[in-house]
């Protein structure tokens, strides 16, 4: 067994018995009657049991651009082409997302965790929870999201002007929504109680599925991360279109989206 993937546990517990959480922040308009207010309130939580939060600003220490992971276990998005190269040219980030940075994509790049990170070298499991925010105006679905293993994908999330789909091959699972209109910011929660399934947009549950008993609902094996693209030595499907959060916890966990 790996050994990122023993030393694990050990770091959830102790992160989370030292109380060694972490918060990123953001402002929010809170509407009081004749006097609005900018409040600092909290954004999403990270524990020991995040394995990865990307907000999509620049991690500066990496030896190629790479997108900064808030998690404990520090495994950033490297972005590079579809055959895993450095960019000749950085990434321009854009900074009209919830929070953080906005990648935008643009049909020939992809952003992934690299194979020596804990994120690689780790077992999500059966219970785990997923939030996304992305954004596309592009009619043809492609891929947003992959989670991907050396045999196959572990996951793949594919997203459309007028259309999402949440596609779990191990589970022959395949969620198809329609949607209004994504060029406007969609909030995608997938999250597993390792029973059952849901997919949420907008705070609003638009598909679900029991498990199917006998096989993973995602691998047996840990999986890679990558945005933009599915995943693969050389990934495919890429996705044209802007992400501003990803967030992977392996517990199951309520729609943080939704949270006040």
């Amino acid at each position: 067994m790996n050994k990122l993937a023993l030393l694990l546990p050990l770091a959830t517990t102790l992160l989370v018995a030292c109380g060694g959480d972490d918060t990123r922040y953001r402002d929010r308009v809170i509407e009081v009657p004749g006097e609005p207010t900018e409040n600092p309130v909290e954004y999403m939580p990270v524990d020991g049991f995040v394995l990865g939060f990307w907000v999509m600003d620049e991690d500066e220490g990496c030896d190629s651009f790479c997108l900064n992971d808030y998690s404990a276990y520090g495994s950033p998005l490297f972005v590079a082409d579809l055959n895993h190269a450095p960019l000749a040219e950085a990434p321009a980030l854009g900074d009209d997302g919830e929070i953080g940075g906005v990648l935008a994509l643009t049909g020939d790049r992809q952003a992934s965790t690299r194979d020596s990170a804990v994120f690689s070298n780790t077992l999500i499991g059966e219970r785990f929870a997923i939030h996304l925010r992305a954004r596309t105006g592009d009619d043809t679905l492609h891929t947003v999201l992959s989670l991907g293993t050396p045999s196959g994908t572990a996951l793949n999330v594919q997203l459309a002007r007028q259309s999402l789909v949440a596609e779990f091959p191990r589970q022959d699972k395949r969620l198809l929504v329609s949607l209004d209109d994504a060029t406007d910011w969609q909030e995608i929660q997938l999250a597993s109680d390792g029973d059952r399934v849901s997919l949420q947009v907008g705070c609003t549950e638009v598909a679900a599925f029991d498990r199917v008993s006998g096989s993973p609902i995602l691998s047996t094996a840990p999986t890679r991360a990558m945005v933009g693209a599915r995943w693969g030595s050389t990934a495919s499907d890429a996705f044209t279109g802007d992400v501003d959060v990803l967030r992977i916890s392996y517990q199951a966990e309520a729609n943080l989206f939704c949270v006040d």
